[in-house]
């Protein structure tokens, strides 16, 4: 057996019978002990610059097919990540996730995008930094070193802030550096 369709529609591939991660019974489930047997991959062939795509996609309709608006502050889509604790793979270590970042319009759709991690001891997630549709990075932890940027060359760790578009010197914008 290659394969399996159970009784519930969950397409089951490298293993008889469904099961639980990040809380989810999903439709489609991919299960083995190595590399090629638990990884899903997606490859386009194409003479461009063109990439493969994973979409996600919500509307707020309650059927199939339905194009309802959505709002601000929902949900449009996340990426879970979950690990086996002994008991089961419910437990979420991070997510990336992202919302609607005001009111959406025809072919308007102002988003942000939410990364959060699960302290040691703690049981879910906590957001540690979004990009608003402003283009806004957030970064939000309690104590020192809020942001740090380190460098593992011997140059030493730096940021330029820049007022324009050309050049790398110091003299074109403000320079934090090591």
């Amino acid at each position: 057996e290659a394969m399996r369709i159970d009784s519930s529609g969950r397409l089951l591939v490298g293993t008889s019978s469904a099961r639980s991660v990040s809380s989810l019974n999903s439709s489609l489930q991919v299960e083995g002990t190595g590399g090629d047997s638990s990884t899903i991959s997606v490859v386009r062939n194409v003479a461009s610059a063109a990439p493969p795509r994973v979409v996600l996609g919500k509307s707020r309709g309650s059927s199939v097919g339905s194009s309802i608006v959505v709002q601000d502050d929902d949900s449009l889509g996340e990426i879970s990540f979950s690990g086996a604790d002994g008991t089961d793979a419910n437990s979420v270590a991070a997510t990336i996730l992202c919302k609607v970042d005001g009111t959406p319009g025809s072919n308007d759709m102002p988003g942000r995008i939410q990364f959060a991690t699960t302290a040691d001891g703690a049981s879910s997630p906590t957001e540690r930094m979004r990009i608003n549709s402003s283009g806004v990075v957030q970064i939000q932890q309690t104590g020192v070193n809020t942001l740090r940027v380190q460098n593992s060359t011997s140059s030493g760790a730096n940021m330029l802030f820049q007022n324009s578009t050309t050049g790398t010197s110091v003299g074109n914008g403000l320079y934090f550096g090591i």
